[in-house]
């Protein structure tokens, strides 16, 4: 892996990371909304990383990315299906 890939992979763990941390601190108080829309704005980094890299990647960063993202956007579709449905319960 060149320099400039593991500096690019870095990048992706660092987001990745970051967001995924942030779901699992995410509190069902009056601020988890607010929250949520941090975690939204690190995931859509890593989707606009996404879309601007596109066919420039090796195919091992691009397996990186994707499982990246799918497993950012899956967490945090549960994360805000469970904070609607407590939500909805109150």
């Amino acid at each position: 892996m060149s320099d400039s890939d593991q500096l690019f992979s870095e990048l992706l763990y660092l987001l990745h990371h970051n967001a995924f941390t942030a779901l699992e601190n995410v509190q069902n108080s009056k601020d988890y909304s607010s929250e949520l829309a941090n975690v939204r704005k690190l995931i859509d980094m890593v989707v606009m990383l996404k879309d601007k890299t596109s066919g420039n990647l090796s195919k091992e960063l691009d397996q990186i990315q994707e499982m990246m993202l799918s497993e950012l956007e899956l967490k945090y579709k549960q994360k805000t299906n469970k904070s609607f449905d407590n939500e909805s319960a109150k």
